[in-house]
């Protein structure tokens, strides 16, 4: 079993053991690393064939010479991120206030994923009749950068396969928005963001786009 766990680093504790994962991924910029380096945690006992061969380097499985600033680098974020777990309660509590703002705006909101264990810096929602790209078109025009869906769909419009295997209804996973809080979050932003998006949900703004 693989499990891709490049969203959960560095904002909620991993526990590979209990995972029970034969495999688990890890990127170095989702932690504040560089970009193109990666690591495959592997179960001990697991026998991987080599991918590259050539060298001994990476355990025989990946011959050529290491990428060692970027392992380096990958390391210090790491250690970083696994002091700032503590901080992610914080922003855990501004992903709260924002969807409280949401819910009294317009209280027919569907959130996903809330009463569940999640990552603490995203929201995802749906306002039936808001299409997504509405949204994103509105809210870049007050400076604001959220998403659809996932950064790996970035750049597209589509609804997203997530929403629809968990049985969300095509017309309003159409609507869905992600919003992602960071590091340097604050309740300012939070508010900001609310201010624009009381102007999406607005019954005047809804009855045009429909």
């Amino acid at each position: 079993l693989h499990c891709d766990g490049v969203q959960a680093a560095g904002k909620i504790a991993i526990d590979i053991a209990a995972l029970g994962a034969d495999m688990l991924s890890l990127s170095a910029h989702k932690l504040g690393g560089p970009q193109g380096v990666g690591a495959l945690v592997i179960r001990n006992e697991l026998a991987l064939r080599a991918v590259q061969r050539g060298g001994g380097q990476e355990r025989g499985l990946r011959g050529g010479t290491e990428n060692v600033p970027g392992i380096a680098g990958f390391g210090v974020a790491a250690d970083a991120a696994g002091r700032g777990l503590v901080q992610m309660a914080a922003l855990a509590e501004l992903r709260d206030r924002l969807e409280t703002g949401i819910a009294a705006l317009a209280p027919e909101t569907v959130f996903f994923g809330q009463g569940v264990e999640r990552l603490p810096n995203t929201a995802n929602f749906a306002l039936a009749g808001a299409r997504s790209e509405m949204q994103l078109m509105r809210l870049d025009l007050s400076g604001i950068a959220v998403s659809a869906g996932s950064a790996c769909a970035s750049g597209k419009v589509a609804r997203s396969h997530v929403l629809t295997a968990m049985g969300v209804a095509p017309a309003l996973a159409d609507c869905a928005l992600r919003v992602s809080l960071g590091w340097q979050s604050v309740p300012a932003d939070i508010e900001t963001f609310l201010s624009a998006w009381a102007e999406i949900a607005a019954p005047e703004t809804l009855k045009k786009a429909g």
